[in-house]
């Protein structure tokens, strides 16, 4: 694991570039706090930090192949490198470490691009092809490791993080508009933009490639949920098992001590069960204090189950002195809250461990949202005109015997939608109005396009479609994203089994019942979490990982708010109508709206644009 930068040039480096690429890398030293090294020729410099996890003695980088000219850095584990060194060797290929990212130099020297296809785990990677003077940068195909970059003429840069890229006194701070407008209704700025409009982010399962001319950019894979397998119940529920328990057993490879992050949900218990018998493991949970965010219980019940040493922290209103730090290590505005807790369980965790395995991507591979269900009902009823459709919701509240509340009026417009708006509003944060007004009306409040985009590039029908746009949006941009950084603030390696692209693949090609079905989610993976535990650890409500913002708006964080957000010098001012942001606050004071998470929005918002202004960037430098 580490953090990785380079430059690269097609009219050779410049005096200064040495000390710009080490100024680089320091800034990554989180990523990496054990090695810094680069190497450079005439048109290229790459190097990497690292934090040694495999190979302790002889795992340095950059790493060449027998070519010397061409050089490699990653930021990531290859779990398969055993499998591939061997073969390498077979085909008579000199190796001098026993580590997974020599093995890459090699594959590219017999494979060429197709290099990627052979590799199977997390990885940002950048190969310099010397003799060719070409530059290819690799993203793993789920998005577990970032990678940014940015071309001006004959240059071009590539980093971890973008904070790496700002140190470059050439590159512009200009703020992307239409990038905060995906903030504001997403909580995140998707790839290819980054919130920096000369800086991009190359998506997930992307090839870039440049050699002084255009640079190219392809997607090597697709997560294909067609042809559907024909198997049985039993066949899918064994294959899957074994898919499973191969996928936890590769992530458990490491030369340092390996612990699990248990939240006492569904996911991460499977994960538990099926490596508690082949390692010592350490588990680590967050809690809270408020009522219906709390599994701490259920997490440490797991624990004794399974019989590990289990860590807790509880995460309260002193997460204020956290909320800098969250600024400084996203480098771009993240709205997710649920960064919190996982940004605090990481500190807790990493001073026993350098490695965590995770659930991330259960929901998405088995299909364990709630929303799942009320999506495909919403769907059923496509077929009926839009006016029938609201009928139908309005008839089901008071059926129900309720007062119309904001939840009810929201379904009963979102009813007469499109299935696809349907799905783009449920993902949305705060409503088109509120974002019109935010922006002060600018046309590029409505980036409803980046989801419907998604969509149309999905499966066509049923919960697979729903599965593939949220494996394409939510989980890279969001999910990941908050992991990755969460924990590289801490030098922690997290390792996520449910997103091994091969169990991906088989799964993804079962039938849409075996994951979401009427009354039921994640039914497969629920099957097999029953074979390995005993059902009173299974079978509980998904709480999920957020932060109660509601209740902590209410309390100190309002005045928080109040004196960042609102005040005469904050940044927010001159992007945002600061009028609207304080009605937001106000009506969530008065209890007319529970508005917590988009006053999250705003903060977060507020708090990365005072470190990573004009006037803080120029001193960073």
């Amino acid at each position: 694991m580490c953090g990785i930068a380079g430059i690269a040039t097609s009219d050779g480096l410049q005096s200064q570039d040495t000390v710009l690429l080490d100024n680089m890398l320091r800034s990554l030293a989180h990523r990496g706090p054990d090695e810094q090294r680069q190497v450079r020729d005439a048109n290229a410099a790459i190097g990497a930090r690292r934090l040694a996890i495999i190979d302790l003695e002889t795992g340095s980088q950059p790493v060449s192949g027998e070519d010397e000219a061409i050089q490699v850095v990653q930021n990531g584990e290859i779990y398969n490198y055993v499998e591939l060194r061997e073969d390498l060797l077979r085909r008579g290929h000199t190796l001098h470490s026993r580590g997974d990212t020599e093995v890459i130099a090699h594959l590219y020297e017999d494979h060429g691009d197709d290099f990627v296809h052979h590799l199977r785990g997390m990885f940002a990677l950048a190969i310099w092809d010397g003799r060719r003077r070409r530059l290819v940068l690799a993203r793993d195909r789920f998005g577990k490791k970032p990678l940014y970059w940015r071309r001006s003429g004959e240059r071009l840069l590539f980093a971890s993080e973008l904070k790496a890229i700002l140190l470059d006194p050439a590159t512009p701070r200009k703020l992307d508009r239409t990038a905060l407008a995906d903030y504001l209704q997403y909580q995140y700025v998707p790839a290819p933009r980054s919130i920096f409009a000369d800086i991009q982010k190359l998506p997930p399962a992307s090839l870039l490639t440049w050699d002084g001319g255009e640079v190219q950019i392809a997607r090597y894979w697709h997560l294909a949920y067609r042809p559907k397998a024909d198997v049985s119940p039993d066949e899918r529920r064994e294959a899957t098992l074994e898919l499973l328990r191969e996928a936890v057993t590769l992530r458990l490879r490491s030369d340092v001590p390996v612990g699990l992050f248990l939240s006492g949900g569904m996911d991460s218990s499977t994960v538990l069960a099926l490596a508690a018998g082949s390692a010592d493991l350490r588990t680590f949970t967050i809690a809270f204090d408020e009522v219906g965010y709390d599994e701490s219980a259920s997490a440490a019940a797991v624990a004794r189950h399974f019989g590990t040493r289990h860590t807790e922290e509880t995460v309260r209103l002193d997460v204020l002195s956290v909320l800098p730090r969250l600024a400084a290590h996203f480098d771009e505005p993240f709205g997710d809250s649920s960064a919190i807790p996982t940004f605090r369980l990481a500190e807790v965790t990493a001073p026993h461990v350098r490695v965590v395995l995770t659930g991330d991507g259960g929901d998405e591979m088995f299909g364990g949202y709630p929303r799942y269900q009320l999506q495909l009902s919403l769907n059923r009823l496509q077929h009926l005109p839009p006016r029938i459709r609201r009928l139908v919701a309005t008839t089901r509240r008071i059926a129900l015997g309720r007062e119309p509340s904001a939840d009810d009026s929201a379904l009963e417009v979102r009813i007469g939608e499109s299935a696809d708006l349907q799905y783009v509003r449920l993902m949305s944060m705060a409503g088109l109005g509120l974002r019109r007004r935010l922006l002060r009306d600018d046309p590029i409040a409505d980036r409803d396009a980046y989801l419907l985009d998604v969509l149309a590039e999905s499966p066509k029908h049923g919960i697979d479609r729903l599965l593939s746009a949220d494996a394409r949006s939510y989980l890279p941009e969001d999910l990941l994203v908050k992991m990755d950084r969460a924990t590289m603030a801490h030098s922690l390696e997290a390792r996520s089994p449910f997103l091994d692209h091969r169990l991906g693949e088989y799964v993804a090609r079962l039938p849409g019942d075996a994951k979401v079905a009427r009354g039921s989610t994640k039914r497969l993976l629920r099957e097999i979490a029953l074979s390995l535990m005993p059902a009173e650890l299974v079978e509980r409500p998904k709480a999920g990982f957020a932060a109660p913002l509601d209740a902590w708006f209410r309390d100190g964080l309002g005045e928080v708010y109040r004196d960042l957000v609102l005040a005469p010098d904050a940044q927010v001012a001159a992007h945002l109508d600061q009028g609207t942001a304080a009605g937001i606050l106000t009506a969530h004071l008065a209890g007319s709206a529970e508005n917590g998470r988009t006053l999250w929005l705003l903060l977060a918002f507020e708090l990365w644009a005072r470190q990573w202004s004009e006037s803080a960037l120029k001193a960073v430098a």
